[in-house]
């Protein structure tokens, strides 16, 4: 299929096979000048329903060439609104200069694990902290690149959520003019780029930071993504996990919820996530009324 782009204004042959959902490949706008470990990556998106396609790393935007297109140049159809477009970052020096586990959430850790899970924890999912101690969960997606920072606050002996609002770190950075107002959060899954720092490890999808973060320790040979919210599954940030088998374990009050969503996201993105339905058979009914996920049932079960 002969696909035109709408930032370069070129031609470009794509083989994209007939079927229904997305299909995903190389870009051909990008990818043969990528590094050489990165050529192959599947980075360029085609919609088969739209007909749209984006290039997750590039940023390039491709509809089907049509002869109106090579007439009109100038001014190419445009493409349909809800087209992904480029992604903002986080520049790495503010998740080095928050480095630590001096936060609320960091003390509550140090009361249930050793120094080496908690050096392992650090490692792996770069916890940072503020100055009033709350807990920033750095968002970096697959290429190693930070989306965000989710900063949040805990009671440092319980471990529970201070209900005090969640703010993140690009909303900061704007309110003192670090970065441009139109800089736009996309979101990504927690943990995300460990999917490429362990390639070969099982993957397991919960919903909030914390939980991943402590059955990390409980389960250190897999690893251990969350959406951040129970809202926040959707096909927008399951894009990441082709490739890979996942087992998705909702907290006990959004189980049905989450069966229906992932049934959803394997049929249009071609996955392979399947729902831990066994979860709620350890709860009991008080357990499942609270809204237990994985982290309640084993810190107080």
């Amino acid at each position: 299929m002969e696909l035109y782009n709408l930032t370069d204004k070129k031609k470009y042959e794509v083989n994209i096979p007939s079927g229904t959902g997305e299909f995903y490949s190389t870009c051909p706008a990008c990818s043969h000048n990528r590094k050489p470990i990165n050529q192959k990556k599947r980075c360029f998106s085609w919609n088969r329903t739209k007909s749209i396609g984006h290039c997750y790393h590039c940023g390039n935007s491709f509809v089907e060439f049509k002869e109106r297109e090579q007439l009109n140049t100038s001014t190419p159809k445009p493409l349909n609104p809800s087209t992904p477009k480029p992604i903002n970052y986080i520049n790495p020096k503010y998740l080095k200069l928050s480095l630590g586990l001096a936060s609320n959430f960091g003390t509550f850790l140090k009361s249930i694990f050793d120094e080496e899970e908690l050096k392992q924890i650090l490692e792996d999912y770069q916890l940072g902290m503020t100055k009033d101690n709350s807990v920033i969960y750095w968002y970096i997606d697959k290429e190693n690149r930070i989306r965000s920072g989710k900063i949040m606050q805990y009671n440092p002996k319980t471990g529970k959520r201070v209900k005090s609002g969640v703010s993140w770190v690009h909303s900061q950075l704007k309110k003192q003019g670090m970065i441009s107002e139109d800089w736009k959060f996309t979101r990504c899954l927690f943990g995300e780029h460990l999917l490429t720092k362990y390639p070969n490890r099982n993957v397991f999808l919960v919903e909030g930071e914390k939980t991943a973060i402590i059955c990390s320790i409980y389960f250190p040979d897999s690893i251990w993504l969350a959406t951040g919210g129970s809202e926040m599954l959707s096909e927008n940030v399951c894009h990441s996990l082709r490739g890979r088998k996942v087992l998705v374990i909702a907290d006990s009050d959004k189980m049905i919820e989450w069966e229906e969503k992932i049934k959803d996201i394997n049929h249009n993105l071609n996955l392979n996530l399947k729902p831990y339905e066994k979860f709620n058979i350890l709860l009991s009914k008080e357990q499942k009324e609270k809204g237990w996920d994985l982290a309640d049932y084993f810190l107080n079960g």
